[in-house]
């Protein structure tokens, strides 16, 4: 759950929302979440003045990027949970200078379940599974979805339009008591130059690279069925600004995307990962966050 709340001496501006991380095997959700636990070299005039773990969950992600990620290492791929009770719920604080509110600080409290890849390979390929089912019962809970996708993986489109099918139904026959959901569509590993181009453009690089997801995304918001919004992101950034290079070591690229590490991890910058968890909680972009 999201709590937004100004400082001691204001009277508190509070917002809530339940998060699910999902999307496929290869679009580096568990990366994306041990990243902003890391938050590596925060540049100054960020928006983000830190993230804080605060539970065994967070504690969890943060190991994980100090671990494996920053020794240029692979992570390994999250485990299907027995039971949706035993998903990983990370919960970090992320603290904000926001002068706009009439407050030095703002605080994001944030706690989230990161979903193994197979929840949404079960939605694109299986129609009757009890899990599949009880990951399912557990998403419509949430009124906040961080739907991240591999920008490189064009290819899968109509899978991914697909099984957002099966989800959105889902969402629909879920009455929430008259408040909307929110899906926020995050092209990650916008690092790679083809994407990172036009990491600027979210809607329109969405649109560009998966016609078919947008569209079932646009026709369900026209519906009333909840919020659409776009991001791009990347877990390990640039090397540079004149002359910027992605700053991983390429393993491999396939139709579901591309598999990297880091390259230089004493310059690792994430960037975008804020934007989308901002707008999940409060309804609105935040410019400079926009911006990286």
């Amino acid at each position: 759950m999201f709590n937004l709340f100004k400082n001691k001496n204001q009277p508190p501006l509070q917002s809530s929302a339940v998060l699910r991380v999902i999307g496929d095997r290869s679009s580096g959700k568990t990366t994306y979440m041990a990243s902003l636990a890391r938050w590596p070299n925060a540049d100054p005039d960020s928006p983000v003045q830190a993230i804080t773990a605060v539970n065994e969950g967070g504690e969890k992600l943060l190991s994980q990027a100090q671990n494996i990620l920053e020794q240029g290492l692979e992570l390994e791929r999250t485990p299907l949970a027995l039971t949706v009770s035993d998903v990983n719920d990370c919960t970090l604080q992320i603290t904000l200078k926001e002068k706009k509110l009439g407050s030095k600080l703002l605080n994001l409290n944030i706690s989230s379940k990161d979903y193994s890849g197979e929840f949404f390979d079960g939605l694109l390929h299986q129609s009757k599974n009890t899990q599949l089912d009880e990951y399912l019962e557990d998403c419509l809970q949430c009124n906040g979805i961080l739907f991240l996708v591999d920008g490189s993986s064009r290819r899968k489109d109509l899978e991914y339009a697909n099984g957002l099918d099966k989800l959105l139904l889902a969402l629909d026959r879920n009455d929430l008591g008259g408040s909307k959901r929110r899906i926020a569509l995050v092209l990650n590993k916008c690092e790679q130059s083809d994407l990172w181009v036009n990491r600027d453009k979210p809607a329109f690089l969405a649109s560009a690279r998966f016609p078919q997801v947008c569209r079932k995304l646009q026709s369900w918001q026209q519906m009333g069925g909840g919020d659409i919004e776009f991001f791009a992101a990347s877990a390990f950034g640039m090397l540079g600004s004149k002359y910027p290079e992605p700053n991983v070591n390429l393993l491999s690229r396939s139709r579901g995307g591309v598999t990297a590490v880091i390259k230089n991890p004493k310059l690792w910058r994430p960037f975008g990962l804020v934007a989308p968890i901002y707008w999940l909680c409060t309804g609105s972009r935040h410019p400079e966050l926009d911006k990286g």
